[in-house]
């Protein structure tokens, strides 16, 4: 009896081996580029950590002592538990770091790169880096004062400044600036928020504007250009990006139609002197002379916002995206500003970021406006980027006047804010707090207050916040007064106070309001004045959590300057240091 057992020849067994290896090849091939994938990843990873912990390791050793940083390449080591440099690299694994050190203009400023390399394969090399700016944070500013102000005097060829001191509560000794120009008028100063280094700039009677730069111990001045005018209206601005220390000026060509602004910006690695060349910047929805220019700085980011306003009445912005302006609004933001006489005579728009959320206020006062007839306008612009969208053009409820002087300001800590405007039409104060989302208005909290004229600035605000209390501050000139006349405001609710009365008396009417709050010391204010006798005051405001408020006299009761270049259209110019 046979049996029949079936089974697998040899051939057959040869034929399924070369089938398996086949597959079996193939996976490899297509799963070999994923674990080179995964590796590399793995390994950039490790390089990003290392290189991140070199940059940390030099802050640790900068923060320990300044000198210690110098010219050159090194690696990290750890002695006595602390960070070092050791070596020209170190080597953590089959990683490579090497930190290198390279001077700037400024002594006070390192460039600084963590450079990781590593073997990827016997033939192919990888490296990862990082990089950032190094400051002497700990520098003492200049001879210990906490803020300084710029004026002109209608005598002298060269604007002037005084240190102060908040301790004291005491402004500094008058000091001229270098290099004699011509009849100084409309000024600003603006510090860094990165380093101590302040840059002012003045437009002279002839339209020349002139930027100063001031590195905690020396003035120089660094460049001049013509804006045309005669400083009757403030052609420029200076604004610093908040991370960088970049600073940019922003200022009329005097010119119509095209090219109407031009900039120029400087690194906030370099120190005073190194400015880069004009760069022309041409408005799509302005065509006059720009005759007011205003920069507000993002304080989350490096953006910058602008508006500006031409010899036409029209209004127009775009924002700062780090090295060019752009999103001008895709129409214009307003074609009839007001105006006291003649195109653009008074300031009259202004504008501020929320200080969370990175939104864009814009306010304005539309000529429509007069004593009965809301003249105030805003917009937004949502989202904190350099493409933020343009909201409508909206009126705010609930104000009755117009808007000839204005002033908006936001809360440091919040999205809060609070606008106040006098109009010339009634003479009445308005004043207004923004929650965020909503307005809550009050019309006519004063109908009896000092007239715009052209040129003048009556009405300034700000914030004060001491532990858990925060009140918004409203400044304005009251009618005939000699004193400062106030409001404080609790969210929507605005309260008046008893007129401040100042030593000596202001000159009425009075002529420009500015109020700077104190960055270190947020229960503080500054109040900076010019009056109708060319005098320049300056008053301070402390607030307790009580919520208590104390004026005291910061000028020591004397006029800092009695002879202003002219007491209107920002005849000076004050800042505390933010570092």
């Amino acid at each position: 009896m046979f049996t029949n057992k079936s089974g697998f020849s040899l051939v057959e067994i040869i034929i399924a081996i070369a089938i398996f290896s086949i597959i079996v090849a193939g996976g490899l091939t297509g799963f070999i580029p994923v674990l080179n994938q995964n590796r590399q990843s793995t390994e950039v990873i490790q390089a990003s950590r290392l290189a991140e912990e070199g940059l940390e390791a030099v802050r640790s050793i900068r923060d320990r002592n300044f000198a210690l940083l110098s010219e050159g390449n090194s690696g990290i080591g750890i002695s006595n538990n602390l960070w070092n440099f050791s070596g020209v690299s170190d080597i953590t694994g089959k990683f490579t770091r090497q930190i290198s050190l390279v001077s700037t203009t400024d002594p006070d400023v390192w460039q600084v790169k963590s450079l990781i390399t590593w073997n990827y394969n016997p033939s192919e090399t990888k490296q990862f880096s990082l990089e950032t700016i190094l400051t002497n944070w700990r520098k003492s500013i200049g001879v210990n004062y906490d803020g300084l102000i710029v004026y002109g005097n209608d005598s002298a060829a060269t604007p002037f400044w005084n240190s102060y001191t908040n301790s004291s509560n005491v402004f500094g000794t008058k000091v001229i600036l270098p290099t004699s120009i011509d009849s100084p008028r409309n000024l600003i100063i603006k510090t860094s928020p990165q380093k101590t280094e302040a840059i002012a700039g003045t437009v002279t009677s002839s339209g020349v504007l002139y930027i100063y730069c001031f590195n905690g111990s020396t003035w120089t001045q660094d460049w001049s250009v013509s804006v045309g005018g005669t400083a009757n209206t403030r052609r420029f601005d200076i604004a610093y990006e908040t991370n960088s220390g970049n600073a940019v000026v922003l200022y009329s060509t005097n010119n119509s139609n095209t090219n109407e602004l031009n900039f120029k910006t400087k690194k906030g690695s370099d120190g005073c002197g190194n400015w880069s060349a004009s760069t022309n910047y041409d408005p799509l929805r302005t065509s006059g002379v720009v005759q007011w220019v205003k920069m507000a700085s993002n304080p989350q980011n490096n953006l910058i916002a602008t508006a500006w306003a031409d010899s036409n009445s029209d209004l127009s912005a775009s924002i700062w995206n780090g090295s060019t302006f752009q999103n001008e609004p895709s129409s214009i933001t307003e074609s009839s500003l007001e105006f006291i006489s003649t195109s653009q005579d008074v300031d009259d728009f202004d504008l501020a970021y929320e200080s969370l959320s990175g939104d864009l206020m814009l306010v304005w006062a539309n000529s429509s406006g007069r004593n009965g007839v809301n003249g105030a306008r805003y917009r937004i612009c949502s989202s904190n980027s350099a493409t933020c969208t343009w909201g409508s053009v909206t009126t705010p409820p609930t104000f009755s006047d117009d808007a000839t002087n204005l002033d908006l300001s936001a809360n440091p800590n919040s999205d809060e804010m609070v606008f106040a405007s006098i109009g010339n039409a009634g003479a009445d104060l308005q004043i207004g707090y923004w929650s965020g989302t909503s307005w809550t208005n009050m019309a006519n909290v004063d109908t009896s207050t000092q007239s715009p004229l052209a040129g003048t600035k009556l009405v300034a605000t700000g914030w004060l916040t001491s532990g858990t209390t925060t009140r918004s501050i409203i400044t304005y000139n009251d009618s005939n007064t000699t004193n400062i006349g106030w409001y404080v405001g609790n969210l929507g609710t605005f309260t008046p106070q008893s007129d401040f009365t100042v030593s000596p008396n202001f000159a009425k009417p009075q002529k420009w309001y500015e109020i700077t709050i104190n960055p270190q010391n947020k229960d503080q204010l500054m109040f900076v004045v010019s009056d109708n006798n060319s005098d320049l005051f300056a008053k301070r405001l402390i607030m307790t959590s009580t919520p208590a408020f104390t004026w005291t006299n910061s000028d020591g009761g004397a006029a800092i300057e009695t002879n202003l270049g002219q007491p209107i259209v920002n005849p000076f110019g004050f800042a505390y240091w933010q570092k």
